[in-house]
């Protein structure tokens, strides 16, 4: 039943009202008034905290000034049924439900909030590194919250045994690398773009914050009812130019001007995206055959790149390949922009739907659908024997981020050696 606008609340609050800079107060018959909200929120305030002043900050923030993102504390003995899905270098991924859900609105007819999420499943990420800074995290989340194509975030907790902080989430289904792994062998072209499309338009937003994804891969693109998202790990505002001694994240999707030391900027974003690119036609992340090494950092500086094999050429189409290795380039200015990328990939998603065929670029979509499907087992068997899950492939290929020494960093370890204020003692070890 729909429910109509009426002028004031019981509050005195009325539609000519501001709630939000930009929104005007929106009182419904149903008993929701976003002061009345607003006020409860505040009221609350003195009710709870993380332990973290900063952490506080943010969140009452969010819950003030943002109609749709608004973080939330979350008492641990609200997650229920808890399980260990996975390890990371920061920490672990856990699922969960949420008993008592988020809440919404407060409703001045029933004098209670109206809670949303109620027994979800949700996704908790418990931050087990110290160096881990939570604060910048949550305020990336601030900026880009229910944002399509971005990955949702409802709050934080805290882990009373660890007292590690929680980051809790939407629930996925999968990533896109577990997701690739299944379904590889049944995906047309059609699929492949709209996961395309959904990514670039996904860092179109963070881009037009001026925010950066450092650490994207297809670990960190998430699947849910068919839906890709980007999982904001290791975002951040593109900012300064000063030289990085060390990054964090998987070496094969590391742009070349970022492993010789140089900012992780807009444009190193899309050469990870490359690396995305490559996944979905051969199934394979890149470089699975090398050991991701120091070694594997010199080529990539000296322009090598994942190669496609030579069988699969014919599955993908040539404007396809020539955008990839346009995404690789060593020159971060000769890369697309994710507007440029997104504007394609929209483009060719309506052709495909529109069944629209006329054109080169379609043409070549639907010939590689065909080719692909008349590949023979054995062609398959190769693909599968280099896959990550293969002891055909490196056993030194690492796909798990993890922190690694810049070039940069790796002179100015030389220069602490030389003149004796460091002992080289971790320089076997540098990656």
């Amino acid at each position: 039943m729909s429910q109509k606008e009426i002028k004031y609340c019981p509050e005195g609050h009325s539609t000519a009202d501001f709630a939000y800079s930009h929104l005007k107060n929106s009182i419904r018959s149903g008993g929701i008034c976003d002061l009345c909200t607003k006020k409860h929120f505040i009221q609350e305030f003195k009710t709870w905290s993380s332990g973290n002043a900063n952490i506080d900050k943010i969140m009452k923030e969010s819950q003030i000034n943002n109609i749709y993102c608004k973080l939330q504390w979350i008492h641990y003995d609200d997650l229920k049924e808890i399980q260990h899905l996975a390890d990371g270098i920061h920490g672990s991924v856990y699922s969960a439900k949420l008993e008592n859900g988020i809440k919404r609105s407060w409703n001045f007819i029933k004098k209670d909030w109206k809670y949303n999420s109620v027994g979800k499943k949700v996704a908790l990420k418990e931050i087990k590194d110290s160096r881990y800074d939570i604060v910048e995290f949550l305020k990336v989340i601030k900026t880009v919250n229910n944002s399509d194509f971005i990955a949702k975030y409802y709050g934080i907790s805290k882990n009373p045994s660890t007292q590690n902080y929680i980051i809790v989430m939407e629930s996925f289904d999968d990533d896109l690398h577990k997701f690739l792994t299944k379904n590889f062998w049944d995906l047309k072209w059609q699929t492949k773009i709209d996961i395309l499309l959904s990514i670039t338009k996904g860092l179109r937003i963070l881009h037009a914050k001026n925010l950066v994804h450092c650490n994207l891969h297809s670990g960190n693109i998430l699947k849910y009812s068919g839906i890709s998202e980007v999982y904001l790990d290791l975002c951040k505002l593109e900012n300064g130019n000063n030289k990085n001694n060390k990054i964090y994240g998987s070496i094969p999707y590391i742009p070349p001007e970022v492993l010789r030391g140089n900012k992780f900027t807009m444009e190193g974003v899309i050469y990870s995206f490359g690396g995305i690119m490559y996944e979905l036609i051969t199934a394979q992340q890149p470089f699975a055959d090398q050991a991701h090494d120091t070694y594997l950092m010199i080529d990539i500086c000296n322009g090598v790149r994942p190669k496609v094999p030579d069988f699969m050429l014919n599955w993908i189409p040539e404007w396809y390949l020539d955008l990839m290795y346009r995404c690789w380039s060593d020159d971060p200015s000769k890369r697309p922009t994710s507007t440029e990328l997104s504007d394609l990939f929209y483009d060719v998603a309506l052709s495909l739907y529109g069944y629209i065929m006329h054109n080169n670029v379609m043409q070549q979509l639907e010939i590689a659908d065909e080719n692909q499907k008349n590949t023979s087992k054995s062609q398959k068997q190769e693909l599968f024997e280099l896959s990550p899950y293969s002891s055909k492939s490196h056993p030194q290929s690492c796909y798990i981020s993890r922190h690694i020494y810049t070039f940069h960093g790796l002179r100015c370890l030389l220069e602490e050696i030389k003149s004796g204020k460091s002992s080289g003692i971790f320089f076997d070890n540098f990656i």
